[in-house]
């Protein structure tokens, strides 16, 4: 044989090779695309204190799915060895990681201890005189957050150690903002942070009415420029803009002329808590009187929970900027009551708050 049918030989083998799959050497096993999806991952995702959570993320390799209302969850993958990820939020605040083998043809069941979502981030919470959304955290899911208090705005570094801070109804009621306190917040969510605040509380966000220029700071120090030192410069859509804040009221206005009743099968638009629940509606009972009703909402807020008769938002949620991580708020006008007993759905949907920040 000469050298040029030799050459022409081999090249022949050698693409009946590549081309047959007994010439490979090593198997895929993490799933890929092209893998037969032929088992399962089941389990269920729970809290510290076993709270099952629903609409978490559980995640192995390119194979996503959520859990449902009661927590259990049923992921179709491909045999293969995963990192499987469990989490809410994005992973800045929980998050569980567990190593696990799926067998074709089998389920592979997570052990209750597997399933149990930690909690990686630093929360904490400003006590407020209406509200107590750390009982919740803390006692009914048995996660962490820590105490902090009004001055503690007054640092920034000390900010820089939480990844969300709650905010309490009435935790105003006695101290005030100024601009240092604003500028530190709108730093925190800039850099990435998370706030969840509850109806007084909104005034963390727009203002307290109150120009306190602080001792540490040269200038009036926040991005609305719809406020002065000498008064309020009233906009046409927010006829109740208070001085302070870092948000825009035109981006979001409150008033405190909410009356109390219960908003029956108030429309629910979010996803997630439709999941969560189990339903697109539910009763809110407003049990105390001049709560904040918001009058206008516009970019970067987005309404999750309305009104059906007057389409007004009840909560909010943005991701601020939207090109980081972090940043997001959540913002309802009703709350944990530390004097009264709150429905399980709005249980269950304060839940999801504090675990989706």
């Amino acid at each position: 044989m000469n050298t040029f049918n030799k050459v022409l030989s081999l090249l022949i083998a050698a693409a009946l090779c590549i081309s047959s799959s007994g010439c490979k050497k090593n198997e895929d096993t993490s799933g890929g695309d092209s893998a037969p999806v032929n088992s399962t991952i089941s389990g269920k995702v729970h809290s510290p204190t076993g709270k099952s959570i629903g609409a978490a993320e559980i995640i192995a390799g390119n194979y996503k799915t959520k859990s449902d209302k009661n927590g259990d969850f049923s992921l179709p993958v491909a045999a293969g060895t995963y990192q499987l990820i469990i989490q809410t939020g994005g992973g800045n605040v929980f998050k569980t990681t567990v190593s696990c083998t799926a067998t074709a043809n089998q389920n592979t069941a997570l052990t209750y201890s597997q399933t149990k979502l930690n909690q990686v981030g630093n929360m904490a919470y400003i006590a407020g005189t209406w509200d107590k959304i750390e009982t919740i955290i803390n006692d009914s899911l048995g996660y962490m957050a820590v105490p902090i208090t009004v001055t503690d705005l007054d640092s920034a570094s000390n900010l820089e150690t939480y990844d969300v801070i709650f905010m309490n109804c009435g935790a105003l009621n006695v101290a005030h903002m100024d601009s240092l306190r604003y500028s530190n917040l709108n730093g925190f969510m800039q850099n990435g942070g998370s706030i969840y605040a509850s109806d007084y509380a909104v005034e963390f966000l727009t203002g307290d009415g109150y120009y306190r220029q602080s001792n540490s700071s040269t200038q009036w120090a926040f991005r609305n420029s719809n406020h002065t030192a000498s008064g309020i410069q009233i906009l046409s859509t927010c006829s109740t803009a208070d001085l302070g804040g870092f948000i825009e009221d035109s981006s979001l206005c409150t008033s405190k002329i909410g009356s109390s009743g219960i908003v029956a099968n108030a429309h629910i638009s979010d996803a997630n808590l439709v999941l969560l629940l189990g339903k697109d509606s539910i009763d809110i009972d407003y049990n105390l009187g001049a709560w904040e009703r918001i009058g206008l909402l516009d970019a970067p807020f987005t309404s999750i929970i309305n009104d059906p008769i007057t389409n007004e938002p009840l909560a909010a949620t943005t991701d601020f900027n939207g090109n980081y991580p972090g940043g997001k708020i959540f913002y309802t006008t009703f709350h944990n009551e530390a004097q009264g007993v709150i429905s399980s759905d709005v249980q269950n949907i304060l839940q999801y708050f504090i675990l989706n920040l």
